[in-house]
């Protein structure tokens, strides 16, 4: 005789309530509750979107693994403002600075001679967490002529 046990797996919808819950509890997160959505299936949950602090991400991968029923925990499509400032600023050239809300980048300062406005902001947007991106540039400053 074999002795079966059987396991109790708890509904997705409860997990999804519980997570719910959890963000309402957290000021920062339920800020950018429009920013981020959810799902599990099966206990596996998978975060998609923005929030605006490195905390806020941090409280979700480290939370949500202990509410009853999560098997696991995916927030590598989660980003937050940090994160997504600190990966523009690699593409960006010299005098041109980035802001960051919710994954939304402003692009201010000097566009240097050579470049396009549309060529920079193509490769802001294809940076990961980027949701959209805007650019109010100055154009370069004519070289003065030698003399």
């Amino acid at each position: 005789m074999v002795n079966e046990q059987t396991v109790r797996v708890r509904p997705d919808e409860d997990i999804e309530e519980s997570i719910t819950d959890l963000i309402r509890s957290y000021p920062p997160l339920r800020t950018s509750r429009a920013f981020f959505t959810f799902a599990s299936s099966q206990g596996a949950v998978k975060f998609m979107g923005n929030v605006r602090t490195p905390q806020a991400r941090f409280l979700l991968a480290e939370r949500v693994p202990h509410i009853a029923g999560v098997r696991s925990v995916d927030v590598s499509e989660l980003y937050d403002d940090e994160q997504v400032r600190f990966a523009v600023g690699k593409v960006l050239p010299p005098g041109v600075y980035a802001t960051v809300h919710y994954g939304a980048v402003a692009l201010t300062g000097r566009l240097p001679e050579g470049m396009s406005v549309e060529s920079l902001l193509e490769q802001v947007r294809a940076v990961a967490g980027v949701r959209l991106a805007h650019a109010e540039l100055s154009s370069p400053q004519p070289q003065a002529a030698a003399g």
